[in-house]
């Protein structure tokens, strides 16, 4: 101890004496940094936990003006605070409310807490000083608020009476507010009025038992717009305690508008698509048999006398029919192709393509190679097997000499299986690259052997099972090649 320490506490008897090597065991023992001051603001102890924080050695400090670890910029008021402590000394915090720094060693200002004890020994008044360093709880508040600041949706801090502390710019986006408007009001402000009554009772009833919840599942919740307009969400709500020990509430806040939009696009498509399934069923397949039957009863009068041109007309009429027939097949075929399977199973690639082999006819000067580097996959049969026969047949069935070449290939890629199916046929276009995959398209006005719903019921099960298809030329050889990414993992927004 210094002199100048020894001389601010001179002891005057052994007791206190005594009395002061007590106290420096205390502030010794304190879990947190720690020391003893004066009345005229001099340190008398310090322990090492207080010397660790500020970087200094306790011998740089005994003796000092507790100024001297402020910023400069506290110095001046300093000396009239402590003042008017020591003229009512009593047990409390500093500057409740208000950040508090220290100034190191190094020049460093650091965040701290405050607490001011008074002791009284031999007539004289003493100040147990306990500092705590907030600068890993700053960092964990500031990176809250980074994080909170940074969400791609809409977050704001509520306290127990419902007063928001904290918000985003998402959130404020989202509502048409600036956070200056929203801080400190009660968020009452973005319910819509019939929502507020009753929202008191249920946030008295959530702070009674905080737990992390997601707000009114199965329900239509919505919130209210600055402009008046009412918008729907989902809330999510996290209670924790802030540094002060509060009860807090982090709501995360979506705005669901884009995908309620959706969905209604989705249902009314879905609803005229089934519209449409049943009148083709029923409504347009029962007249062409009565027509048919009517074509039956009429070469049945005129029996085997009748003219050529009238025998000639009445088989175009057949044959019309059954092409309307078949038109009505393949539109139900692709409304069905929009229905997801749920079944799954074990894929053995080499089993499927064996599959297809045996279903489809492949002409002798026809070569199809296999190169399968991935061989087993949990998915969908029956979807997959469909897609992958109609690219094989068009590949076959479009190829324009009597000996070719289809390469299929099979790989891992990502989240996907990637199928390639390549020929060395004439190829197509590539200004009809996106046209072929749209519904009755073919490659030229004048092709009558294919009815266009293949390539479109293939591309709309890939996509309905979460996946994509395309095509592309060739660039070392004539043809095109067929690209299929089928997902190699189960998802439960396709499979479920």
């Amino acid at each position: 101890m210094s002199n100048s320490t020894t001389e601010n506490i001179n002891p005057v008897s052994d007791n206190t004496l005594q009395g002061n090597v007590f106290l420096q065991q205390l502030v010794t023992c304190l879990p947190m940094g720690a020391m003893v001051v004066s009345t005229d603001a001099r340190i008398l102890f310090v322990n090492d936990t207080l010397s660790e924080i500020l970087g200094y050695s306790s011998e740089d400090l005994l003796g000092e003006d507790i100024d001297f670890l402020l910023p400069i910029e506290f110095q001046a008021n300093h000396k009239k605070l402590m003042m008017q402590f020591f003229s009512q000394p009593r047990k409390r915090q500093m500057g409740v409310g208000q950040a508090l720094y220290a100034r190191k060693k190094n020049g460093e200002h650091i965040p701290i807490e405050i607490g001011l004890n008074p002791i009284q020994q031999e007539g004289k008044t003493f100040v147990l000083a306990t500092l705590i360093d907030l600068t890993t709880r700053q960092r964990a508040s500031n990176m809250l608020k980074r994080s909170i600041q940074d969400a791609p949706h809409g977050v704001l801090v509520v306290d127990s009476n419902g007063i928001i502390h904290l918000t985003n710019s998402a959130l404020c986006e989202s509502f048409g507010y600036t956070s200056e408007e929203l801080i400190g009001q009660s968020m009452d402000i973005l319910l819509p009025q019939r929502y507020r009554k009753h929202h008191d009772h249920l946030r008295h009833s959530f702070h009674q038992s905080p737990t992390p919840r997601m707000m009114g599942v199965g329900r239509d919740l919505t919130a209210l717009h600055k402009d008046g307009r009412e918008f729907p969400v989902e809330i999510g709500l996290s209670p924790f305690e802030d540094e002060e020990g509060n009860d807090m509430v982090l709501v995360s806040l979506l705005d669901i508008t884009p995908r309620k939009r959706m969905e209604l696009e989705l249902r009314e498509t879905n609803t005229n698509l089934e519209e449409f399934t049943y009148v083709a069923s029923h409504d347009l397949r029962s007249p062409l048999r009565g027509i048919a039957d009517l074509l039956e009863w009429v070469k049945e009068d005129l029996g085997p006398e009748a003219l050529p041109d009238v025998t000639r007309n009445l088989s175009r009429i057949e044959v019309r029919i059954q092409r309307m027939e078949q038109l009505i097949d393949n539109l139900l075929t692709y409304a069905r192709a929009g229905k997801v399977d749920a079944s799954t199973q074990e894929i053995h690639v080499s089993t499927l393509l064996d599959n297809i082999s045996e279903l489809i006819v492949i002409p002798e000067g026809i070569t199809i190679s296999r190169d399968i580097q991935l061989e087993n996959f949990t998915s969908v049969w029956t979807p997959l097997e469909t897609v992958m026969r109609n690219l094989i047949s068009n590949a076959i069935k479009h190829h324009d000499k009597e000996i070719g070449t289809i390469d299929i290939t099979c790989k891992a890629e990502n989240n996907f299986c990637h199928f390639t199916i390549c020929d060395d046929g004439p190829g197509i276009p590539e200004a009809a690259f996106t046209r072929i995959f749209r519904l009755f398209q073919t490659v030229t006005s004048s092709e009558r052997s294919g009815t266009g719903i293949g390539l479109s019921v293939s591309r709309r099960l890939v996509e309905t099972y979460g996946g994509r298809i395309s095509v592309e030329a060739n660039k070392h050889q004539r043809g095109v090649t067929f690209h299929v990414w089928w997902p190699r993992f189960l998802r439960k927004d396709t499979h479920d």
